[in-house]
């Protein structure tokens, strides 16, 4: 947590790995879904303040590193829903805007950019407002399915992830 960014070659920080398991009558079901820093050339080293500053390097290089950073996902994951959850003003409207610029070349089918301005529309306590969340993504969720293991041991697999954002990996991409 003491650094935030991407390297150039589209590894973020902060990257993280969620599954959650449920066992229930014979059928055991999963769902992935992975969290990580913005993926281009950013960083912002973590003091005592409670927001420090950031900087943006090499922003020409965003398109490339966000791409390599999505090209890996999809080889291991399948489709990719990248849920940016920054807000759109001051510092965070500067980082969400370059990540949705980056997006813009590379989304495709099995590839998609959400801005979901999480702080806005839920603020500290209105979790249920999600649910405005989980209407746009719905169709991905659907399409893209989850693990389920039956008692004949027959079996669905999940074809793509959710992947979220904000500035630290926290307190938003926990929620969500």
């Amino acid at each position: 947590m003491w650094r935030r960014g991407a390297d150039s070659e589209g590894h973020v920080a902060n990257f993280v790995e969620t599954e959650q398991i449920i066992q229930i009558n014979g059928f055991t079901s999963s769902f992935v879904q992975v969290r990580g820093s913005i993926p281009f050339l950013w960083e912002q080293i973590v003091d005592l303040t409670y927001k420090p500053k950031f900087e943006i390097v090499r922003p020409e290089e965003a398109p490339q590193i966000a791409e390599r950073h999505f090209l890996d996902l999809r080889k291991m994951y399948g489709s990719v829903l990248a849920v940016d959850l920054l807000n759109k003003h001051g510092g965070e409207g500067r980082l969400s805007n370059m990540f949705s610029n980056a997006m813009q070349p590379i989304v495709s089918e099995d590839l998609r950019y959400l801005h979901f301005d999480f702080t806005k529309i839920c603020g500290h306590v209105h979790f249920e407002r999600l649910s405005f969340l989980y209407d746009q993504i719905a169709d991905f969720l659907v399409k893209n399915g989850y693990f389920l293991l039956n008692e004949e041991s027959e079996k669905m697999e999940q074809l793509g992830v959710v992947r979220t954002n904000c500035i630290d990996c926290l307190d938003r991409t926990n929620i969500t």
